[in-house]
């Protein structure tokens, strides 16, 4: 979590992957920056710390999740060594979205 004076500017949450076929992967479920405090570097940080949470849990790999199109969270993850390896399509509620998936080693960095 990245808190500054108080209040909580950004977070990331991590778990085992949810993915039948990466039962041996740790995920990123979520990682969130306030956007009045993009560019700060704070989601540089919580990926780094989430990265080494998830290798501390015994993990050697990882899975994260993207909608489909959000050019700015895929441009992050691509330079933080993320590569795409898959899209799903989920219908919630009379919505469809379609989310890609991404990998990458946990190796120190």
């Amino acid at each position: 979590m990245a808190v500054e004076e108080g209040v909580v500017l950004g977070f990331a949450t991590t778990a085992p992957s949810r993915e039948p076929d990466l039962t041996d992967y740790g995920e990123l479920c979520a990682l969130y920056v306030d956007p009045p405090h993009w560019g700060r570097g704070i989601g540089v940080a919580l990926i780094s710390a989430a990265r080494d949470r998830l290798r501390e849990l015994g993990f050697q790999n990882a899975v994260l999740w993207v909608l489909a199109g959000n050019v700015r969270a895929e441009r992050f993850y691509k330079t933080d060594q993320w590569a795409p390896d898959g899209i799903r399509t989920d219908a919630r509620q009379g919505i469809t979205i379609d989310e890609v998936r991404y990998q990458r080693a946990l190796a120190a960095s």
